[in-house]
C-alpha cells in the first residue's frame, strides 16, 4: 500500500511538472463520465445529460458526496457508487428504481415507494394507482392489502383509486368496476369476490357496475337487453 501511494505521489509530481504553470484544477478536469449498471429504464444519454454538471470539475477537488447528490437527483437512480479513475474519468455504477405501479398518468411508483417522474413514462403492464397529492404511501399500502385478498381469485387490478373524500374504487382487468366506499374495504372486497365466484364470473359482459358498500351483499348493475 505504501509503495502504491508513493508511486501515485510521484506520478502527480511528474504530471504537475509537465503541466507547467497551468492551475492544478485543470490537470485532472473530468472529461468523461463512465456509466455502468444494468439499465432497463434509464438511457445512458439521459444520464450523461443529468450528470453533465460534473464535467470539467477537477478529480482532485470534486466531492464524492456532492457528486453522489447530483447522480441521485436523476429520476431513475435509486442508489449509486462513484469512484475516481485517474486522470480524467468519473465512474458511476447506477442501481435503478424498480417500477411497481403507475401513479396517476405521468408518474411511476417504485418497489421502495419512491414517486418517479420520468422524462418518458415506460409502457409496462402495471396497475394504475390514483389518489390525492401526497397519498401515494396510503394507496400503495392499500394496493398491497387488496392484492393479498385477491391472490386466491382470478381477479387482477387494473386501477385502484382513492377519492378525495376517502372512498375507494377498483377496476379489474376484465373491465368490472367496484365501489368499496370508505370503511371495511377488505371485508367488502371479500364479499364481492364470493359473489363474483358464485354468480358473476360467467356474465362479465352483462355487468355495468358493482356497488359493494352494503353490509350483507353487493348491488350489481346489469346492461339492458337489446
Amino acid at each position: 500500500m505504501r509503495i502504491a501511494a508513493l508511486i501515485g505521489a510521484i506520478l502527480l509530481i511528474l504530471v504537475a511538472t509537465f503541466q507547467g504553470n497551468e492551475s492544478s484544477e485543470t490537470w485532472f478536469a473530468i472529461e468523461n463520465i463512465e456509466i455502468k449498471g444494468d439499465l432497463k429504464y434509464a438511457k445512458k444519454a439521459e444520464l450523461q445529460s443529468d450528470f453533465s454538471s460534473l464535467l470539467n470539475q477537477s478529480l482532485l477537488s470534486v466531492s464524492l458526496s456532492d457528486a453522489l447528490a447530483t447522480v441521485l437527483s436523476s429520476e431513475w437512480v435509486a442508489s449509486a457508487e462513484i469512484r475516481k479513475v485517474w486522470p480524467n474519468t468519473l465512474q458511476v455504477l447506477v442501481h435503478e428504481h424498480t417500477p411497481l405501479a403507475y401513479w396517476g398518468d405521468r408518474q411511476v411508483l417504485s418497489t421502495s415507494a419512491a414517486v418517479i417522474t420520468p422524462k418518458t413514462v415506460p409502457d409496462l403492464p402495471l396497475t394504475r394507482l390514483y389518489g390525492p397529492e401526497g397519498s401515494s404511501d396510503i394507496v400503495l399500502e392499500q394496493f398491497g392489502l387488496v392484492s393479498q385478498v385477491l391472490a386466491s381469485s382470478s381477479l387482477r387490478i387494473f386501477s385502484l383509486t382513492l377519492e378525495p373524500r376517502g372512498a375507494w374504487n377498483i377496476v379489474f382487468t376484465n373491465g368490472v368496476a367496484v365501489k368499496l366506499g370508505r370503511t371495511e374495504i377488505l371485508e367488502r372486497l371479500q364479499r364481492f369476490i364470493a359473489v363474483y365466484k358464485s354468480d358473476l364470473s360467467g356474465r362479465i359482459d352483462q355487468i355495468t357496475s358493482v356497488d359493494a358498500r352494503y353490509p350483507h351483499g353487493v348491488a350489481v348493475g346489469w346492461a339492458k337487453n337489446k
